[in-house]
């Protein structure tokens, strides 16, 4: 297959190796990094590309995605802080293969349904509280990143009595019990560490995801743009999880 990655810092790089030792063809676009193939997004680049992989920012992924869907060309996105633009993305999306995340580890996207049966238990157990704490290193530009959003969205969904999302300081004021606190820190070079804590007066149950490095979310958006490649439509990693755990049945 052959792919192009939109964005050669450490992801890109780190998704070019997991895809060339999965024996694919690559080509790299990045404005200003050394080793990229090409500046720009062009009918001259993609040609002949099954699947593009973008790891930019949030401020350019939704113009490289109109730019990738003008060409025809099937894109999955890994980049996160957009996701407020969601509909504009799935209009930029409209005609192509579409598949994004804000976590590609294949284990985290496990966590993600460990953390939804747990919180579907505990919304019938009020005596237990809950919050989520994420820490990442600090160039992370995001806060909370994507997977915190992510979980914070998974405990609201089956954990009614949680209203909203608090991703602020408590300045002058104790959280409200329909509140999820979502709390974040940056800290050197920490690839990424997700707690989901279970608390009453009791005990605590701790749910944790700690990622060791970008291999592994290298290794789930190359296995998405295989997933992804020939299929038209707007996806998300549920939809690539649905036929990994169907094939570990």
């Amino acid at each position: 297959m052959n792919i192009a990655i939109i964005g050669l810092g450490k992801m890109g790089l780190a998704i070019k190796k997991v895809a060339l030792e999965r024996n694919h063809k690559v080509i790299a676009i990045d404005p200003i990094a050394p080793g990229a193939d090409f500046k720009e997004i062009s009918n001259k680049s993609l040609d002949g590309i099954d699947v593009c992989i973008d790891f930019t920012t949030a401020a350019t992924v939704l113009e490289n995605a109109k730019k990738v869907a003008a060409l025809k060309k099937n894109l999955v996105v890994g980049t996160t802080g957009w996701y407020d633009k969601m509909d504009e993305m799935k209009s930029a999306a409209n005609g192509i293969g579409f598949l994004w995340s804000g976590n590609f580890s294949i284990g985290m996207n496990v966590f993600f349904h460990a953390v939804r049966e747990t919180a579907k238990v505990m919304n019938n157990l009020p005596e237990y509280d809950a919050a989520v704490l994420e820490v990442h290193h600090n160039q992370k530009k995001d806060s909370p990143g994507g997977s915190a959003q992510i979980i914070g969205k998974i405990i609201l969904e089956s954990m009614p009595r949680k209203k909203k999302i608090f991703a602020d300081r408590f300045a002058d004021r104790k959280p409200n019990p329909d509140e999820l606190h979502v709390a974040s820190m940056r800290c050197g070079s920490v690839p990424g560490t997700h707690t989901v804590l279970f608390d009453s007066p009791v005990d605590t149950i701790e749910l944790n995801h700690i990622a060791r490095g970008r291999e592994g979310f290298a290794f789930g958006a190359v296995l998405a743009a295989e997933f992804l490649k020939g299929k038209k439509g707007f996806f998300s990693i549920d939809d690539l999880m649905k036929e990994v755990i169907g094939k570990a049945k």
